[in-house]
């Protein structure tokens, strides 16, 4: 920015974008907080410069985002959007594990390799040009699951108003009906002993940049074998191998943080209420509610202190085994507790961590190849150190010898995340729970 008095009055010119191969104008538009022929202050043309480039690349559309002010005079700015596009579309491959983490499947359930999922997802995360996502599914292995999933950000000329509908179909030989000692218990079956079919459509409005409001109306459907339902006749709220239910949400998201893949700057208020049964099927009546705040605080140019408080509460009397919640289940977690599940129909967390960027660049891989979006590999890795800590309250009926539930548990531990190519993070980290248990655990996902 040119030497000028924050307090001079500054007009926008035009605004001139390039790189966008696919994406609309309108998309990167939206995101400024500026438009052409607007009069600001020198200063706030100056913050918002800052604050649209982290708004553009937390659409995750692209890779680099430069905002370039071409001043004519004190008083006129023309301003140059240079984006750099992702790669859109990806037919994967799946290979995964069916368990809730790796230390599940390696611990817990001896490395079992028929617990693994495999087969094919198609990605279109651009697929007109209007951050429209598309998602092709089919899976075999331990659970089988053919699903599909549209959303689009924006359908009406305001660009306020979202919509989102999904489909999926999935049936298992084997499921968990309960656990004891916090270790799921499962039962297998040459046949199929469980189906689930669930379809819904969400609506979003978001009136500002950082706020989201989300309507979301569902119809689930699960059946189970006797088998099942022998083991656990708590499995659904009603007496019987079948349970059907439509399902209204309302969420609230208030999201300014820096990077949402792995933030260092920042804050995010989430705020949830679910209605499971609506009186039409009368086999299931059951509210769920949860409140999550996090802050994100640089201290310094590479340290970074992050925090986060959630709380959890379902609002019945009898918690169908179906739709349990607890820790070891997303996105509800205790670090040092990999191993374990403690379900319960109350739970309230708080996770700390302290991060020191000790490496970030960028690896050329191929100068010379065709897709330009592959040609350097960027990456970060950030030394950490944690706590955790959280508390279940009373045990679902269906579980036994129940000792984490009713207790504060807790952990503090050291690791390193890297955070690379297309917002990828992995997680090392050695951990010591309030039991004195340690281990080294290794996961897929930002941990707050």
């Amino acid at each position: 920015m040119p030497d000028i008095d924050p307090e001079t009055d500054v007009t926008i010119g035009k605004i001139y974008i390039i790189g966008n191969k696919k994406t609309r104008n309108s998309i990167i538009l939206r995101e400024l907080n500026f438009e052409e022929g607007q009069t600001l202050k020198m200063k706030d043309f100056a913050e918002s410069v800052e604050l649209d480039k982290q708004k553009l690349i937390n659409t995750r559309l692209f890779q680099t985002v430069e905002l370039v002010p071409l001043f004519l005079s004190p008083n006129n700015v023309e301003v140059l959007v240079r984006v750099q596009e992702r790669w859109y579309v990806f037919p994967a491959p799946i290979f995964k594990l069916s368990d809730r983490n790796f230390t599940e499947w390696w611990v817990n359930q001896n490395r079992d390799f028929s617990r693994v999922n495999y087969g094919a997802q198609l990605y279109h995360l651009n697929f007109s040009g209007r951050n429209d996502r598309l998602v092709l599914k089919a899976q075999f292995g331990f659970t089988k699951q053919y699903a599909f999933q549209y959303s689009i950000p924006y359908i009406n000329k305001a660009q306020t108003t979202g919509l989102n509908i999904s489909t999926s179909f999935a049936t298992n030989k084997a499921v968990s009906y309960a656990s004891d000692g916090h270790r799921l218990q499962f039962v297998e079956s040459e046949n199929t002993i469980r189906r689930l079919f669930s379809t819904s459509g969400t609506l979003t409005f978001r009136p500002s940049f950082y706020n989201r409001h989300s309507f979301s109306l569902g119809y689930s459907r699960t059946s189970i074998a006797d088998t099942v339902y022998q083991l656990n006749n708590d499995y659904f709220q009603v007496d019987a191998n079948l349970q059907e239910y439509f399902v209204f949400s309302y969420t609230y998201n208030h999201d300014n943080r820096d990077y949402v893949a792995y933030p260092l700057k920042g804050n995010r208020f989430t705020g949830s209420v679910n209605q499971l049964g609506l009186g039409i099927f009368d086999d299931i009546n059951m509210l769920t509610t949860r409140v999550e705040f996090s802050t994100y605080t640089p201290i310094g140019q590479k340290l970074s202190w992050a925090n986060s408080i959630d709380v959890y509460k379902t609002f019945t009397d009898e918690i169908p085994y179906l739709v349990r919640a607890g820790f070891g289940y997303s996105p509800n977690f205790i670090r040092g507790y990999e191993r374990y599940v403690v379900e319960s129909d109350f739970l309230t967390s708080y996770r700390t961590s302290m991060r020191f960027q000790i490496l970030k660049g960028m690896k050329q891989l191929n100068r010379r190849s065709m897709i330009e979006q592959f040609r350097a590999l960027p990456y970060a890795f950030y030394l950490k150190v944690f706590m955790d800590t959280g508390y279940a309250g009373d045990p679902l009926e269906s579980n036994s010898n129940n000792f984490y539930n009713n207790k504060w548990i807790g952990s503090v531990g050291v690791g390193v995340d890297l955070v690379t190519l297309y917002d990828f993070v992995v997680r090392f980290e050695y951990s010591m729970n309030r039991e004195g248990d340690t281990g080294f655990f290794v996961n897929f996902r930002s941990a707050l």
